[in-house]
Order: C-alpha cells, then structure tokens, then sequence
C-alpha cells in the first residue's frame, strides 16, 4: 500500500494561524493525533513570507490510517480549535510508493 503524504494551509487573521498552533500544542491535541495508528508526522511550520499562515505536513502509514484519522474524535477537536480562529485552510494529498 502507499503512504499517503498531506500538506495543509492554514490562512487567517494576524495572530490566528500561531493562537491555533500554540493551542494545538498545549491541549496536547497534536500529540493525540501523532499517537493514531498509523501516523507517520505531523508538524506544523510556520511561512517565512506571511505572519497570518502556517503549513502542517502529514504523513499516514495508507488510506485507511487516513480515514480512520479523519473520522476520529481528535480531528472533530481540532476542527472546533480552527473555527474559533476562524482559518481557512487548503489541502493537497500525495500517495507515496515504495
């Protein structure tokens, strides 16, 4: 099976994209998720050109670690940390052969 890469933009307000990071880190919600099974990363990166974005680059072991990350009660979490800083977000997914 292929590995299934994700990448994330997070645009917002000045402030936002970093409040949400940091309130991902201290809730200990981005742990949760580096815990799933099948998780391979999940990093956040902040651009060098804009204050209001930040990238998070995933890495899922197959589809089906995806799927069930996407279904799961971390990802229903973090999706009401991202509307209370009201971020919009873009997403790209990439699978990966051995």
């Amino acid at each position: 099976m292929a590995a299934i890469i994700v990448h994330c933009y997070y645009t917002g307000a000045a402030g936002a994209a970093r409040g949400f990071i940091r309130e991902m880190q201290r809730s200990g919600l981005q742990q949760a998720v580096r815990n799933e099974d099948g998780c391979l990363q999940y990093d956040y990166y902040f651009s060098a050109q804009e204050e209001t974005d930040c990238a998070l680059l995933e890495k899922w072991r197959d589809g089906p670690a995806l799927a069930a990350h996407m279904s799961g009660e971390p990802m229903r979490r973090l999706q009401a940390v991202k509307e209370r800083y009201g971020l919009e977000t873009t997403v790209e997914r990439y699978e990966v052969k051995d």
